[in-house]
């Protein structure tokens, strides 16, 4: 999200009406009524004789103007029972009150005019009907009204794995029956899950002891559940290999060059445009795809603005548009991120739409954040983006249910959040569960927080990486990095110290010189020489490095200036540049290890910035020297202990292959303007 520009104020909220309500214990005389009468229009209410035309009154009385409504039109509920309240319109008392659900009817409780009762729903249409008895009108009967659950009621899977005396322990015993009819389980079906190949039968029951799976393999299980309904569920897990110390994040993550995907820039339709341009992405070297959000919205709108999280945007394709593309990304070895945006919904969202029209009669009016007034809450000038409420249930389930459903149907491999600091400050307690119910259902799944890897907060509650921002919101750590000429290298230095200083992990930062929000590209405000410095400063350091759309291209756009396809250059020097890099990223260990030692972070006369990059193993090390200046510089450098004692048989340049040698544990370097050397023991 444009975050840097935002001009507006957090509105203050105010916490939502009670949920909770009394016990209700007796059927009165409106449900004894209700249950004689499957529907509403076939019952009669009494008549008294008509009064002569001379005794009527020119006036209706009050008893002829009293209806009965209910609060809420028609709604989607994200659960399977639902407070119904309603009222007397019109002078009057109430006597009984009773409410129908389908067959079903439920006494309500009467607080002067006023009536609710919490009430059981179906999955799907539940059509609901309230009746009372005012004292001197009768029987009077709500128009109904349809609430929709948007829940299936199925059991939930859950697989445990351990090993225990040399065997894999498969254990199935957590797994819970359906929420709502609480149907028995009587299934337990366990599967091996190899890549792409159909899931290989294992045996049933619900616990099931296998012999221990190789330690290098990568072996996935799945449990599928079903219950004597028929209703079914999976859930997979992967073995822990070692003793864990905490949850283990993906494996693939910290391996992972990410390349941010724009589908529109791509062409025609988008989805399938990006499809096309898949054999250039998995030739570039990259490891996963993050596609910025494909959620129906607004047209023009970028996409943070969501309309529907269930389904994809009509301007950039179909499910199936979507369905090949993961697929084609799969067999090419790429993962595909989505762009997730739980934080807010678009002003137009139906959702929304409908509270602001039935202000706080309407069920969803609960869904939205809002400030003492009643009034919608949003961040910064993004008033056409209204927050959402997590202290509502429905919304944290509404929400979970989205996420679950491209995981469950598209195989998608993770998430990039939008604006996940705005939730941690409202509901900080949501994102652990969240996470742990997405893992329950493919424990491979990425989750990206755009938030300050600076705060602890996201790794310690199931994000596996956060941004690389300052401790103010939105603020990125380089962008004041590459503001002057002159020390860069410093400036780089500080702020990746400040960084290292605070960040649980700093290697599970998402490194970027580009993204959707850093405005004009890098290449158009610092030229190509410093451009192609920078990239390799992404691709060498710690941290999960990011290329944007068509970066190793040199393209020249604004992410926020319009859908319409971007202008490429034809592929050049800056696109073998960074193929290059990537390749040397995925080849040398020591440049994915989270190890970082800086040994020159320029000077008086100089911008190179030097660092040793090395894992466990010391003899496994790479010295990658930037030159951040359109000037030739000699440089000497001291190569570090132990490091220096394994660089005595020389270095390599892993770029160009030129050599070099240390004398007296120091290396003379002569580098060429915007020069970079990644210098390896030979």
């Amino acid at each position: 999200m444009p975050i840097g520009a935002a001009t507006g104020v957090l509105r203050q909220r105010t916490p939502g009406p009670s949920r909770h309500a009394g016990p209700l214990t007796r059927l009165g005389w409106a449900a004894a009524l209700l249950l004689a009468a499957p529907s509403c229009e076939s019952v009669t209410p009494s008549v008294s004789p008509r009064p002569s035309a001379a005794a009527q009154s020119p006036r209706p009385s009050a008893a002829a103007q009293a209806r009965l409504e209910l609060h809420a039109g028609d709604a989607d509920v994200w659960a399977f029972s639902a407070r119904v309240q309603g009222a007397l319109a019109g002078a009057g008392t109430l006597e009984d009150c009773a409410i129908r659900v389908g067959g079903d009817v439920f006494p309500a409780a009467i607080e002067q005019q006023r009536f609710f009762a919490d009430v059981p729903l179906l999955e799907g249409e539940n059509e609901i009907v309230a009746r009372c008895r005012e004292a001197s009108a009768g029987e009077l009967d709500s128009p109904p009204v349809t609430y929709r659950v948007r829940l299936e009621d199925t059991p939930r899977a859950r697989a445990r794995a351990a090993l225990a005396g040399g065997k894999l322990v498969l254990d199935a015993t957590s797994s819970e029956p359906s929420e709502r009819s609480r149907a028995e389980l009587v299934a337990f079906d366990w599967f091996r899950v190899r890549g792409g190949a159909a899931p290989e039968p294992l045996g049933q029951g619900a616990r099931l002891e296998l012999p221990a799976p190789d330690v290098g393999g990568q072996a996935l299980y799945e449990l599928r559940v079903r219950d004597e309904r028929g209703r079914g569920d999976a859930a997979r897990v992967a073995p822990p290999l070692e003793a864990p110390s905490g949850r283990a994040a993906p494996a693939w993550i910290d391996d992972a060059v990410l390349y941010g995907v724009v589908p529109p820039f791509f062409g025609d339709p988008p989805l399938r445009s990006v499809r096309a341009a898949l054999p250039a992405i998995e030739r570039l070297g990259v490891t996963a795809i993050w596609l910025s959000p494909i959620f129906a919205a607004p047209e023009g709108d970028f996409g943070y603005a969501v309309t529907d999280y269930f389904s994809v945007r009509p301007d950039y394709g179909t499910e199936q548009d979507l369905r090949e593309l993961v697929d084609d990304a799969h067999r090419r070895g790429l993962r595909v991120l989505l762009d997730l945006v739980p934080n807010h919904t678009s002003a137009e969202h139906p959702y929304f739409r409908e509270a602001q029209r039935r202000t706080n009669r309407a069920h969803t009016f609960a869904f939205y954040d809002r400030d003492e007034g009643g009034e919608p809450t949003h961040y910064f000038d993004w008033e056409h983006l209204p927050n959402l409420n997590y202290d509502s249930a429905e919304v944290a389930r509404w929400m979970l249910e989205a996420s679950l459903h491209w995981v469950r149907r598209f195989d998608i491999d993770g998430y990039r959040v939008d604006a996940a600091w705005g939730i941690q400050q409202r509901r900080g307690a949501l994102w652990s569960p969240w996470a742990a119910e997405l893992r329950r259902v493919s424990p491979h799944v990425a989750l990206i927080a755009e938030a300050s890897a600076r705060d602890p907060y996201y790794l310690q509650n199931g994000f596996d990486a956060a941004y690389d921002w300052t401790e103010e919101l939105g603020h990125w750590a380089w962008k004041d990095v590459f503001g002057a000429p002159r020390g860069i290298a410093a400036r780089l230095g500080a702020a990746l110290a400040a960084t290292a200083a605070r960040a649980e992990r700093p290697e599970r930062t998402l490194r970027f010189i580009n993204n959707n929000d850093t405005g004009a590209r890098f290449v158009t405000r610092h030229g190509p020489g410093l451009t192609r410095v920078a990239a390799a400063a992404l691709l060498t350091l710690p941290g999960i490095p990011c290329v944007y759309t068509f970066d190793e291209l040199g393209a020249e756009y604004e992410p926020y200036g319009g859908l319409a396809p971007v202008s490429r250059p034809p592929r050049g020097q800056l696109a073998r540049h960074y193929e290059q890099l990537i390749r040397l990223r995925r080849g040398v260990a020591a440049l994915r290890s989270p190890g970082h030692h800086t040994v020159h972070a320029g000077g008086p006369d100089d911008e190179v910035f030097a660092y040793v990059r090395h894992g466990d193993d010391a003899s496994r090390f790479a010295l990658v020297v930037l030159n951040f200046s359109e000037r030739s510089v000699k440089k000497r450098l001291t190569v570090p202990e132990p490091f220096a004692a394994h660089a005595r048989g020389g270095l390599r340049d892993a770029l160009s292959g030129a050599g070099a040698h240390l004398r007296a544990g120091a290396l003379a370097l002569d580098l060429a303007p915007w020069d970079v050397r990644v210098l390896v023991p030979r």
